[in-house]
């Protein structure tokens, strides 16, 4: 692959390929931490008119966090799963029934896309997997690294609906640690004292 990158490269230079026979441009990186920011922004796969799964970066609520130091947002979920593939697992075309967050905790793992375009999502990644409708995405585990992924599975109606409630359902505040929770900017940390 590491080949055929600079010959691709010399081949748009020259001309030699149209703009049909062009990947589709991936997403610009999402950062994890924008503490500044006014939404938590991850990345989203979701169907398309055109009955193919398509990337973007989707804005979500901001429900918590301090302006300037934090952001957090906050969903409904209906379940969690917790999964290992060996590498080499290849699922072809598939959506999914809900809305859910994909979470890679170890390993990578290659998404693809009906325009032949590919997006791989490593340690750290989260990407909201929207595809409910259409033919879907295809995903490899590539790498040497077995994936584990975590997913968060949201209701199938009003899947976005921000939680303002930083409780679980049924615990008074007082007795939510989520609820007592603050935050405060302590710069570098104390040092050990011998």
């Amino acid at each position: 692959m590491k080949r055929f990158i600079p010959i691709l490269a010399a081949a748009f230079l020259s001309g030699a390929c149209s703009a049909a026979d062009r990947p589709a441009p991936t997403p610009p990186p999402v950062s994890p931490l924008s503490p500044g920011a006014e939404a938590f922004r991850v990345l989203h796969m979701y169907g398309g008119d055109d009955g193919e799964s398509h990337l973007e970066i989707k804005d979500l609520p901001r429900t918590g966090g301090v302006p300037g130091k934090s952001v957090q947002t906050r969903l409904y979920a209906t379940d969690v799963e917790i999964g290992d593939a060996l590498p080499g697992d290849f699922i072809d075309y598939h959506g999914v029934s809900t809305p859910r967050f994909l979470i890679v905790l170890s390993g990578q793992l290659e998404v693809g896309f009906g325009d032949g375009s590919k997006h791989v999502l490593s340690k750290g990644d989260i990407v909201l997997a929207d595809d409910v409708t259409g033919r879907g995405h295809t995903s490899r585990t590539i790498g040497t690294e077995p994936v584990r992924i975590l997913t968060v599975r949201l209701p199938k109606e009003n899947s976005f609906q921000p939680k303002l409630n930083p409780c679980p359902e049924g615990v008074p505040a007082e007795q939510c640690v989520s609820a007592r929770l603050t935050g405060r900017q302590t710069g570098a940390p104390p040092s050990e004292k011998k």
